[in-house]
This record gives C-alpha cells, sequence and structure tokens, in this order.
C-alpha cells in the first residue's frame, strides 16, 4: 500500500507564526491641542518617540500618527480615512465625549476610544462628565511607553484568542481598577515581558525561530473587575503565565475589601503553582497573602515597582534560571538552553527536587516560547520518579533531546559561541543559500517536518549534516580583493585559478569555519550552489566541480587550510570559460552570478582506508527514454557501488524503474552483465589526508576494484556470482564465480526497500515543488541488528518536463529518406534549420583517441557558437562522460550549440546509454535532441555510407563537417522515446500541427542567426 501524501499539514506548520499576531495597530487619530503633544515630546517629534520605543524593544514597524486639534477634526478625518485607534488628550472642548464617542462608533463601529487624562483632578472630572464615553482611561505620569502600552494592550486584546489557540502563548492577568496603578504597572510589565524576549533572540536558532519568539511573546490582559478576572481566568487557564492582582476591587458591582484573596484562593485551588501577586496598601493583607500561597507588595512602597519588577523576573520564569536551596540560597545559574543541560548533570538534588515540585522549570521554558516542552514537564509530577536520581535523569534527557530536535529540519543561524555540533544544518554568514542550498534546506525540512520517518521502519531517512556559506561571503570575498574586473576579463581558467587562489578568505569567515571544523572530524563533500543552480528550466549541473576532502589532516590550522583552497577553486570556477559559456547560453550573466558553498557530510562510512556509501545513485520522477516496460511517468533510477560519481559522470551502473525494479533492460542475458555491469567505484582515500584540491575535484578521490568492496563487507549488499560452469548469475556471493554487481539482494530479495523508498519520495518531492523533481541519494547499511540503516539525501532539482507533449508521430517511411532512427531519444517534437552535421570519423577510430576527439569537437562547437548556427553531432559511445573509454569526455560548452547529438556505434565499439545526471539535466534545460543508435534495438539505423558520400566544409585528424543545401527534418516523439531523422523535410501532410516546443527553441535561435 502506498503510502498516502499529504501536504496540508506541512504548509500549516510551516507557516504558523505568520498567522500570529494577526490584528496591529497600524494608524493612530490623536485628538490634541499644540500644546498636548508639545508635553509629550522630548524633541518635538512624537512619531520619532514611538519608533525609537519600538526600535529599542526589536518590535515591528511602528504605528503611523496622525493629529487634529478637536473632536469635530476627528470626526471629518474618519469620514475619508480609517484609523485603528484614536486617542484623546485630556478632553475635549467642542464636543460632549458620549457624543463624540457614539459618532464614531457610526462611522467605524470597531475603533476604541481611549482617554489620556493629564492630571489625578481632571481624571476624575472627566470621570463625573464623560462616564462610560471612552473605551479606556490611561493615566500620563511621564512615562514615555504609555502610547505604546494603549497600543499593546488593545492589540492583546484582540490577538489573545488566536495566539493561544494556533500555538499557546501565554498570557499574564492584571486586575487592577485604579487608573493611576494599571497605567503604571502595564509599561512595567511590557518593557520586563519585551526585555525578556530581546534577551533570548541571542539563543534563537535562525531568523525564523527569532520573529517566533518576538510574536509569541506573552499577552497581557486587563480586568477590572472580580467578574471579569474570572472570564478570564476560565477562558485562558491552560495558557497562563502569572496573575498580579489588587486586593480590593468591585464583586457583583460592590467594592470589595478581600475580593483579591477570593480570587487568588480561586486560582491556587485550580493552579496551585501558579505565580500570583497580590498588592494593596494596606499591609495587614500580607499575612492573608501569604497563607494563599500569593506574593505581596504594598502599594505605598518607595520601591514598588522595583519590587513588581523583581517578582515578575524570580517567579514568571524572565531572565536566568537561578537554581537555589529550599532556603533560598542561590547555587548556580543557566542562562540558555546548553547551561541548563551542563548545571542539571551536577547541582545538588535538593534544589532540583526544590524547583521540579514547584514547576520552575516548565515555567522558564513557557517565558522561552518552548510551549510544547513546557507542558510536557507541567504533566509530568515530581512524585511519579522512583528517586531524585531518576528524575535528574528524565530531566537531562529531556533537555539533550530538546537542544538536537530544536535544529532538526531547520536551517540553524551558525554561531561561533553557541555551536555545540548538534545542528544538522547551518547557515553560515548572510545573503543567499544559492539554488542546490536551498533545495538542500527545503528537503529537510520536508522530510522532518512530514512524518518520512515514521513511513519506513527501521531506516533513517535524513540529508546528511550540511553548512551552507551563503553568498554574501562571496560579495565580500571578491570586493576585499578587487577580482571583479579581473575576472570578467579575458583570461584563461589557469590565470583565474592562479589569482582567486592567492586572494584572502574574509578572517570572520576563517573564524566560523575554524569553529564549525572543530566539531565536524568526518570528511566533507565541498559543493557549489550558486544563485542560478538547481532553479527550474537551468539546473547547471555538473557546471562547478565538487571536492572531496578526507579532513583528517593531524592539525586543524592544515584542515582549514585544505577547506579554503576547495572554497576558492568554486569561487573561480564562476569565471571559468566552461561556466561563463554556460551562464550565456541561459540568457543570464556572468557578473550576476553569486556563489554560496556547500560543506556536507559524505555519506557513508569508513572502511580500512577508504570511506564510501554502501550505494549511491540518482533517480527521476519522469524518465524520457521509455526502455523496455519502463514508462515515462513511472520514472527511473540510477545506481552504483559506492560514491555517487559514477552515476553523475555517466560510467556503467545500473538503471531500473521504482515501479518494476525486477525488470533491468539493459541486462536481458548473462553476457549483458560481464559487459556491462559496475567494475569499479570511487571512494574517499583516507590514506592520503595531505591532498589538496585541485580543478576538477579528482584529488581526494580513488576508483577501486570490486574485488576490494567484498573485502570491506559491501558486496554482500549488491553482489551476485556468475558461474561460467552453467552461464548463470545466482544472488548472492556465497559460492565461487565471478562477482557482478547487480543489487539483487535489494531490488529482488529485498533486505532494503529502495524501490518503495524512492517511489515514495519521488512522489513526495514532486508533489512539494509542483513538478517533476531528480534526486541524488547515497544508502548506508549496518550489519548490527539494532542499528538503523540509512538513506541519504544528498541533492534534489526540479526537472524541465513540458506540460503537454504535441502532436508529433514517428511513422515507418521510405528508408531511403532516412538518414537515422532510433527507438532510445530524448526531447519532443520537430527540430528544423539544422543544416550542418560534425561527426568523428569511423576510418579510423581508436578510443585510446578520444579525449583528441573531444578537443577538436569543441573547435568546431566555437565556430559555430560565434555564427549563432545550430548543428548536428555524431560520435561514439557516451557523449560527456568521465571515462574515455566509454564515450567521447566532452564537457558542456564543448557541445553548446549542437541541436541534436546522436550517440552511435563504432564497430565493435558498443555502449548501453548511461545518462549520467548532470550531462542529461543540461540536455533537457536545451532541450537539446539526444538519439541512441546501437544494434541492440532492433530497428536503429544511421546511413553511414550516405553520411561518409557528403562533401567536407572541413575536417580535423579525427572529425569532419559537412554542410547540407536543404534542412534536415528531425522528429522526436518523446511518449514513445523514438525518433527519425530525414536527409530532407517531409512533405506536408495536410494537417497542421503545433511547433513543439524543441522546434521553437531552434526557430528562436535561428532568427537571431
Amino acid at each position: 500500500m502506498k503510502p498516502v501524501i499529504d501536504l496540508k499539514d506541512f504548509e500549516q506548520g510551516s507557516t504558523k507564526f505568520d498567522s500570529l499576531m494577526p490584528y496591529k495597530v497600524r494608524d493612530i487619530l490623536l485628538v490634541s491641542s499644540l500644546y498636548d503633544i508639545y508635553s509629550l515630546r522630548e524633541d518635538g517629534q512624537l512619531a520619532n518617540l514611538v519608533m525609537s520605543e519600538y526600535a529599542e524593544l526589536r518590535l515591528s514597524s511602528a504605528p503611523m500618527i496622525s493629529r487634529v486639534g478637536s473632536g469635530s477634526g476627528a470626526l471629518e478625518a474618519l469620514k475619508t480615512r480609517k484609523f485603528d485607534l484614536i486617542i484623546i488628550f485630556r478632553s475635549l472642548s467642542d464636543i460632549d465625549p458620549a457624543e463624540f464617542k457614539r459618532k464614531v462608533k457610526k462611522l467605524h463601529s470597531d475603533i476604541p476610544v481611549v482617554l489620556l487624562a493629564f492630571h489625578h483632578r481632571e481624571l476624575k472630572l472627566m470621570r463625573e462628565k464623560a462616564g462610560k464615553a471612552f473605551d479606556n482611561v490611561f493615566f500620563w505620569s511621564g512615562e514615555s511607553r504609555i502610547l505604546l502600552t494603549i497600543i499593546k494592550i488593545i492589540e492583546d486584546k484582540k490577538n489573545v484568542e488566536a495566539d493561544t489557540r494556533l500555538i499557546g502563548v501565554r498570557v499574564i492577568i492584571l486586575v487592577e481598577n485604579s487608573v493611576r496603578f494599571y497605567s503604571s504597572y502595564l509599561p512595567l510589565i511590557y518593557t520586563e515581558t519585551m526585555q525578556q524576549t530581546s534577551a533570548l533572540l541571542s539563543e534563537s536558532i535562525n531568523s525564523a525561530n527569532r520573529l517566533l519568539r518576538m510574536r509569541a511573546r506573552p499577552k497581557i490582559l486587563l480586568a477590572k473587575n472580580f467578574e471579569e478576572a474570572l472570564t478570564l481566568l476560565e477562558k485562558y487557564k491552560k495558557f497562563l503565565l502569572g496573575v498580579i492582582s489588587d486586593i480590593q476591587f468591585t464583586k457583583d458591582g460592590r467594592s470589595d475589601e478581600t475580593a483579591g484573596i477570593q480570587l487568588a484562593n480561586l486560582i491556587k485551588k485550580e493552579i496551585s503553582d501558579l505565580p500570583v501577586l497580590l498588592q494593596s496598601s494596606n499591609d495587614d493583607h500580607r499575612v492573608k497573602a501569604t497563607e494563599c500561597g500569593a506574593g505581596f507588595v504594598n502599594k505605598r512602597s518607595p520601591r514598588l515597582l522595583n519590587e513588581v519588577s523583581t517578582f515578575i523576573n524570580e517567579n514568571f520564569g524572565f531572565g536566568d534560571f537561578v537554581f537555589r536551596m529550599p532556603d533560598g540560597s542561590e547555587l548556580e545559574r543557566a542562562g540558555n538552553f546548553a547551561e541548563m543541560k551542563r548545571i542539571l548533570e551536577t547541582v545538588d538534588i535538593k534544589s532540583l527536587v526544590f524547583h521540579a515540585e514547584r514547576n520552575h522549570f516548565s515555567n522558564w521554558l513557557m517565558a522561552r516560547t518552548e510551549f510544547e516542552l513546557a507542558d510536557r514537564l507541567r504533566s509530568k509530577r515530581a512524585s511519579e520518579f522512583k528517586s531524585p536520581d531518576e528524575m535528574r535523569a528524565y530531566l537531562i534527557r529531556v533537555f539533550e533531546d530538546f537542544l538536537h530536535e530544536r535544529q532538526v529540519g531547520v536551517v540553524t543561524d551558525f554561531s561561533r559561541e553557541h555551536f555545540d555540533g548538534r545542528a544538522e544544518f547551518l547557515r553560515i554568514g548572510e545573503g543567499s543559500l544559492g539554488g542546490k542550498g536551498r533545495g538542500l534546506a527545503f528537503i529537510n525540512n520536508l522530510i522532518n517536518c512530514y512524518p518520512v520517518y515514521s513511513t519506513f521502519p527501521g531506516i533513517r531517512i535524513s540529508v546528511p549534516r550540511t553548512a551552507v556559506i551563503c553568498t554574501g561571503a562571496f560579495d565580500r570575498f571578491m570586493q576585499d580583493n578587487d577580482l571583479t574586473q579581473f575576472a570578467l576579463g579575458e583570461h584563461c581558467d589557469e590565470e583565474i585559478i592562479a589569482v582567486f587562489s592567492k586572494a584572502k578568505i574574509p578572517p570572520d569567515l576563517v573564524d566560523d569555519l575554524k569553529a564549525f571544523l572543530a566539531f565536524a572530524d568526518f570528511p566533507l563533500a565541498v559543493r557549489s550552489s550558486s544563485l542560478l543552480e538547481d532553479s527550474h528550466y537551468q539546473p547547471f549541473a555538473g557546471i562547478y566541480d565538487t571536492f572531496f576532502l578526507p579532513n583528517n589532516y593531524p592539525t586543524l590550522r592544515g584542515r582549514i587550510a585544505r577547506l579554503l583552497a576547495a572554497i576558492k577553486l568554486i569561487y573561480a570556477s564562476v569565471y571559468c570559460s566552461n561556466s561563463k559559456h554556460y551562464i550565456e547560453a541561459t540568457g543570464n550573466r556572468a557578473e550576476e552570478e553569486k556563489m554560496a558553498i556547500i560543506l556536507q557530510e559524505i555519506a557513508g562510512q569508513r572502511r580500512e582506508d577508504y570511506f564510501y556509501p554502501v550505494l549511491s545513485g540518482m533517480a527521476r520522477s519522469y524518465n524520457f527514454y521509455s526502455v523496455g516496460r519502463i514508462k515515462p511517468d513511472e520514472g527511473i533510477a540510477y545506481i552504483a557501488l559506492g560514491l555517487g560519481k559514477t552515476v553523475v559522470e555517466g560510467e556503467n551502473c545500473l538503471f531500473f524503474s521504482p515501479s518494476n525494479p525486477q525488470v533491468l533492460p539493459q541486462f536481458s542475458k548473462p553476457q549483458d552483465y560481464l559487459r556491462n555491469s559496475q567494475r569499479e567505484f570511487f571512494a574517499v582515500n583516507m590514506n592520503k589526508p595531505g591532498v589538496y584540491p585541485r580543478k576538477g575535484g579528482e584529488d581526494g578521490l580513488v576508483k577501486l576494484k570490486m574485488i576490494e568492496s567484498e573485502a570491506h563487507g559491501v558486496l554482500k549488499y549488491v553482489g551476485s556470482t556468475y558461474s561460467a560452469d552453467n552461464d548463470r548469475i545466482y544472488p548472492g556471493i556465497g559460492r565461487d564465480g565471478t562477482r557482478i554487481v547487480t543489487f539483487d539482494p535489494i531490488l529482488k530479495s529485498k533486505i532494503f526497500p529502495l524501490d518503495r523508498i524512492l517511489q515514495f519520495l519521488l512522489r513526495l518531492g514532486s508533489k512539494a515543488m509542483n513538478v517533476p523533481i531528480e534526486m541524488e541519494f547515497a544508502v548506508e547499511m549496518h550489519p548490527e541488528p539494532d542499528r538503523q540503516d540509512d538513506f541519504r539525501f544528498l541533492q534534489i532539482r526540479p526537472m524541465l518536463v513540458d506540460s503537454s507533449f504535441e502532436d508529433i508521430s514517428v511513422l515507418d517511411v521510405d528508408s531511403a529518406r532516412v538518414l537515422a532512427r532510433s527507438d532510445q531519444a530524448l526531447s519532443h517534437g520537430r527540430i528544423d534549420r539544422v543544416r550542418d552535421i560534425i561527426f568523428v570519423k569511423t576510418e579510423n577510430f581508436k578510443r585510446a583517441n578520444m579525449v583528441h576527439m573531444a578537443e577538436q569537437v569543441g573547435r568546431y562547437n566555437q565556430q559555430f557558437k560565434e555564427k549563432n548556427l545550430p548543428y548536428m553531432l555524431v560520435g561514439p559511445g557516451r557523449w560527456g562522460t568521465s571515462d574515455r573509454w566509454l564515450g567521447i569526455p566532452v564537457k558542456w560548452d564543448q557541445i553548446s550549440s549542437a541541436r541534436v547529438i546522436v550517440e552511435a556505434e563504432y564497430g565493435n565499439f558498443m555502449v548501453e546509454p548511461s545518462f549520467g545526471t548532470h550531462f542529461f539535466q543540461n540536455l533537457i534545460t536545451f532541450q537539446t535532441g539526444y538519439l541512441t543508435i546501437n544494434s541492440n534495438s532492433r530497428g536503429n539505423y544511421l546511413d553511414w555510407d550516405w553520411l561518409n558520400s557528403r562533401k567536407s566544409v572541413s575536417e580535423t585528424e579525427y572529425v569532419r563537417h559537412v554542410h547540407l543545401q536543404r534542412p534536415l527534418d528531425i522528429l522526436i516523439d518523446g511518449r514513445s522515446g523514438k525518433a527519425v531523422i530525414f536527409k530532407t523535410r517531409m512533405a506536408s501532410s495536410g494537417k497542421k500541427k503545433r511547433v513543439s516546443p524543441a522546434g521553437k527553441r531552434t526557430r528562436k535561435r535561428a532568427a537571431k542567426h
């Protein structure tokens, strides 16, 4: 049964913090005289005062403030503009306050109207005169943050219900009916909560976490009588952080001298450990407050506000966690989660029990917006543990798991001070992650937030530990070393690499990398992640090198030197000829490209002097080559033993459809396995820690014979045995005979559910990206029965697939008119305007000379590129392979102007198509037609006699160029994978056909000619 894929919960979870604080006061109307406004100004700029408060407390954008001088002026302004809040200073001289409120509510019923009084007597007069004309009344005693308090109390009242329901935001309730006192308390409470929030930002793991903490600060609610307080307590009791209450206030319509004591008793009966602070002008109430378990402050105390602040910090979980003994003596302080875990391991057990019994750990976590963990600890009682030591072990384990889990599936901002090696995906520096980095970060988030981990028991699906040096470091490197003008000039690759290698990496980045390497003691793949890589329509696959570092040099200085060398080479590669030509071909500019760097743990494990995984591979959710029973929409996978370089470079590997893994079209008989199966594999050479990276990325790697994988205990997972006695292949390696990589133990015996994992992840990735995808992966298997096997997600990129296929059919026609026919073809539609053919000669073809053939083809390609002309390219084996014995090892810039590429048989030199990852992606991007022609497929055909009889325009030792008077007619049916090339354009059948995407691109290019 296929797992059901529903990304709705993932999307909701990933955007929760965006929904916090939906209501914000953005536009304020002040009704006041110029004199009143001046009283609030320190420098004549009221808006600046508000903005400075917002900036100091790291709040979001401050509201706009407008002023009018009278009530009638306010009503006129309301007719043309909607405000979120009206603040009236002193009173209204031109209109009765009650009448003013009635007219305001008639225009805009939801606008709160607030009075700000400047004097006690004025406040008393306004109460007598205006009654309930205002939604709220505040008193200004010179506290500059009173405006901020008014704004926030209104926002909190509107947002509290949604925010508590969404993520469990905590609530502080103030019960106070004295305008003068709540006008003093509220600014204090807001200042404490916002300073607490601001202090926590340095502990946030990334910008999203910082934003969440800023938006998830405790909401503060004001109740003015017993009934209001009771309603709030009942509604938000699950989210309460604490209560601050007067003792004498209105209950049942009358002033009650003990209302606060009664309220505290109700609270403690319901939530015994909730912090409650009672305050009164009568010190006789102190004893009663203590009896009900509440704190007490005297309102007449000269240090009233200081005492309230101290209570908040010590009881609401703000600030450091102070470990105390039962007698109150201080032992230690934990300022962050890592310090908390460290202190829990050694602190006096009496202190541990003291805090656990009072839920202090939960309170501290709630104040830090870690609501889920706080609720988990709050539900666990100290009495549930058999001993204090068991409770200590539980708390240590909880915080250890939390420190790891909070960084799972997210991009953590790197900090030298806080990095402890736990983060799985790091962002180093400012700027973009680049295309490849974005893809990795996305899939890391997706597979951790979506329940992939529970889909395949016993298998851990994850992205290897990764750090991305963002593009800001590249910008600084270029600027600090004044490299831009030089890099964009006309220089050969060797000159560019020499200059970049001598340049200096920014010192703070070097320090960051030293701190990273202090924990990252595993082999590293240093990979490019430019802005343009792995994006839709332009994957830039294989254009930049990847460097494999053993990362085991004896000293940190030696390890950092080799890492910096690799980084500089990747920076330099942006301006090397291959990438410059590719960038231009995609319609981009080299000066606009920016480079991020991925530092990724290499999947696998050390085996003697080598490091490699059991298998690596790539898979596509859409298969452009319908081979045998493998249909396009079933997808396809390519796998090889060892590192994935075997696959991406187009060397011998195995391909299959995850939907039908036992069907292997390339291996129909034992001789096919002997001829085309993998014989060598790549590994990181751990025996050469001193190797320095060089252009090409080969240094650090070694190619091993298959027999070595058997000695390492790996071949048993992927191998079979060929018996020459009866010409049969037997699964496994338990008998004598020739060892062959067949992957039968995995694909047929199902010792690892690779096919099901690939099907699931391809569907998941395609649904998440909304297009077919290509993914790279590695698998590591462990013999220990209690240890999970690993499936490591190395890369994801979108595939360029046209949403609709044109009506192009490849029919049986007069063979005399056919130049070539193939049933293994890539692209779709009609390609015309091609009059030139570049082909490798057959008469003097030798495999040993294929490197020279690549150079000669590249020179022809440059000529066609300069003239903006397309051509057809014909040659042996696999184009673009890194193995010169399997085909012509061209780079993309050596064939970039070819519109059609033919992979043909040359005598007895015949190689099964592989379509290495990088080369294949570039074919898709440029919609280049690609035909494979060999005698294994019936009906495949290339008219060599006709081609060799054409007059040459020019030729080199190995390559010939012919020009045709009439263009070729090239038809490719992407649905069936069939193609035919006619020597001249076929006559129209009378039925008008739409021009295919490939044809459109050809005509666009021709229009430029």
